[in-house]
């Protein structure tokens, strides 16, 4: 039998009001063991140094993070136990509100006003089903999946009035670990016993990690036509009819349910994702806009939210031919800036100053200022005295991109080497690195690089006029890569000095052209020196 006696419970509101009525219910049904507080930063402070037998949060806690966002904080940490019951508790029945509550999937929810007879049978209720699968869900922490999986199927038998709930955790295991056909099978049986929403859902969601899209899209549309607000159905509709090409649909069936949960970090990333894939550059930058005010008021600000929306922006410049039009857009960015200087700025583990240069940079290429985007890219990673292996993530890909606009293979080599050492886990800087580097760089540089390589060989061979024409054509590929103009340098050099009196003018101008593409630049080392003595051979020509 439940009883209050033995348990420890923690009480998270922001109005004292509440605690004391909610103490008073406690304590007239035998509570004594009793905590409050008022923000979730102060109560994940409490639950480090104790785990609480009972959480009642109240989803708005004011202006820090929520209740749903408190929850989820202290699951992914392991501040609550597997045997803790946890409730959402809110005055406010805003549908947005309560999807968002649900979403993080609470033992239960409940809403202001309650009684104590409410309170004491929902806690009872969810308390039994925490005895009954305790033992699964310490399996499934300890990712022991053969001992879960012959738990619930005991379970099944011997606990009769938890029976379907078994099934479909069953289910859940075998889609976790990819045995789809078992999952199935359990989860047909279910649905063609009683159309049960979690079963529709999960059905649907087998459907489609098997390929199955008009079998997912028929059971998962029928869910969201019955039951509307089940959000999961949505996530797993929009994958299905994205997977079949219908893009269209899938992303009105993704906005539609970020609107309606529109706390929800994860769906508006994979609306952004979506609408970047169809090219739909106003949905992108709206919801990388939320996805980042969102980030801030989380457990988890994370400054690659910042360059995602920054990026999408520029992208969305970018597609515009008019360059006024391009120029309003690009407005955006210096804005975004501004403000995240008194947001992400103030994050000590992240290079603001650099990042903001960086940005600079990308709005000079966006407006085919390439020379001036080149000099701010070299010059601020060149002054930048920080390790690349000690760069923050987000700086270090913004850095490595930069340098890939401009060409600079050579100068990217140490920041792609150490990306592909880092853990990032942020899927659409993920999709960015994706797109940027692997088979499409390696083509890019293997183009690049054989007209330069034949550029050489013909200069070896003094053959000057085939090399140039090589070196112009890697520049014609790469138009800023200093090794590329160096080359052509050298080659004009020699030109000149073979060259009869009359051709020499154009000559020395097409040279110097390229000598200013380097001037003002804070070139590599090697390519500083090589530069320097290039200018002064030039120098003893023309003298």
């Amino acid at each position: 039998m439940f009883s209050y006696e033995n348990k420890s419970i923690l009480i998270v509101d922001d109005q004292k009001a509440f605690h004391v009525m909610l103490r008073t219910m406690l304590t007239n049904q035998g509570a004594k063991d009793i905590t409050f507080s008022d923000s979730a930063e102060s109560a994940v402070k409490l639950a480090q140094h104790k785990k609480f037998d009972i959480y009642l949060v109240d989803y708005n806690l004011g202006s820090g993070k929520n209740g749903a966002q408190l929850i989820d904080y202290l699951r992914n940490n392991h501040l609550i136990a597997n045997t803790s019951i946890c409730f959402i508790i809110t005055g406010d029945n805003n549908k947005s509100m309560v999807l968002t509550a649900i979403e993080k999937s609470p033992d239960d929810y409940l809403m202001k006003p309650f009684s104590q007879t409410q309170l004491f049978n929902r806690l009872c209720k969810a308390a039994q089903k925490k005895r009954v699968l305790a033992d699964i869900f310490d399996a499934l922490q300890e990712k022991d999946y053969p001992q879960a999986i012959t738990l619930c199927k005991e379970k099944i038998t011997s606990e009769p009035k938890f029976s379907t709930l078994c099934k479909n955790l069953l289910a859940d295991i075998f889609i976790q670990t990819k045995q789809y056909e078992a999952a199935e099978e359990i989860l047909t049986a279910l649905v063609e016993q009683r159309p049960l929403i979690r079963a529709s859902i999960s059905l649907g969601k087998t459907y489609y990690l098997q390929n199955k899209c008009p079998e997912a899209i028929e059971v998962l549309k029928t869910v969201v036509d019955t039951a509307p607000l089940q959000m999961e159905a949505y996530q797993w509709l929009a994958r299905a009819y994205k997977a079949s090409g219908k893009l269209n649909k899938a992303l009105n069936i993704l906005s539609h349910a970020a609107s309606m949960t529109h706390h929800s970090i994860d769906r508006h990333q994979e609306v952004a994702l979506l609408a970047n894939e169809m090219n739909e550059h106003q949905i992108m930058v709206n919801s990388y806009a939320a996805v980042l005010q969102l980030s801030r008021n989380s457990f988890y600000p994370d400054p690659c939210h910042l360059a995602n929306y920054i990026r999408s922006i520029i992208d969305y410049a970018q597609d515009q031919d008019d360059m006024d039009e391009r120029k309003a857009i690009l407005k955006q960015v210096n804005s975004a800036l501004y403000q995240s200087r008194f947001e992400e700025g103030r994050n000590k583990n992240f290079d603001f100053n650099s990042f903001d240069e960086i940005c600079q940079a990308k709005i000079f290429i966006a407006t085919n200022e390439q020379l001036r985007a080149k000099r701010k890219i070299l010059n601020t990673l060149k002054n930048n005295e920080t390790p690349i292996a000690e760069f923050d993530n987000t700086l270090l890909c913004e850095s490595l991109f930069s340098l890939l606009d401009i060409g600079e293979f050579d100068y990217a080599a140490p920041y792609l080497k150490e990306l592909k050492q880092r853990d990032i886990i942020d899927p659409t800087t993920q999709a960015s690195i994706k797109k940027r580097t692997g088979a499409t760089l390696e083509s890019r540089i293997e183009t690049f690089k054989a007209q330069n390589k034949l550029g050489i060989e013909a200069f070896d061979k003094k053959s000057y006029a085939d090399a140039l024409d090589h070196f112009n054509q890697a520049l014609k590929l790469e138009a800023l890569n200093s090794g590329a103009l160096l080359n052509s340098i050298q080659v004009y050099i020699q030109l000149l000095k073979e060259a009869p009196s009359d051709e020499k003018k154009s000559l020395l101008s097409n040279c110097q052209a390229n000598f200013k593409l380097l001037s003002n630049t804070r070139l590599p080392d090697e390519h500083a020196k090589r530069y320097n003595e290039l200018k002064n051979e030039l120098h003893e020509i023309k003298a």
